[in-house]
């Protein structure tokens, strides 16, 4: 009678336990690549979408890309891009990875007004 009772314990323990794996949230494979460099930038075509995500209003803002020189836009050194929900206004820097000296692969990113990375672009699939 012990030997069952221990059986159908571990045996709903393991259940349980593959379950709980099975259910738990992993990588999606279906997740829209970050904007991080020019050549991201460079790569969009007329039609694509692009989402600016503010992370202190958490929202997301869908542009469509008209044509080359507005994807190219986006990435400006010094271009303000504005929240529409927070309606504050920050600025695209560029700057190298830190530890990376590799001056072709500036990193894009949208800081607020003490430097701090607060947005970032993706493109939608």
């Amino acid at each position: 009678m012990k030997t069952i009772k221990s059986i159908l314990t571990t045996t709903l323990a393991v259940l349980t336990f593959a379950t709980g794996a099975l259910a738990a949230p992993g990588k999606n494979p279906e997740t829209s690549p970050a904007l991080k460099h020019e050549s991201d930038f460079a790569a969009l075509k007329v039609g694509d979408k692009v989402a600016l995500v503010c992370k202190a209003s958490d929202t997301v803002t869908v542009i469509d890309i008209k044509d080359q020189k507005e994807a190219l836009a986006l990435c400006k050194e010094g271009k303000m891009v504005e929240c529409p929900d927070c309606k504050k206004e920050y600025k695209v820097t560029r700057g190298n990875p830190t530890g990376k000296g590799t001056p072709d692969r500036h990193e894009v990113v949208v800081v607020n007004e003490k430097g701090e990375p607060c947005m970032f672009f993706a493109k939608l699939k």
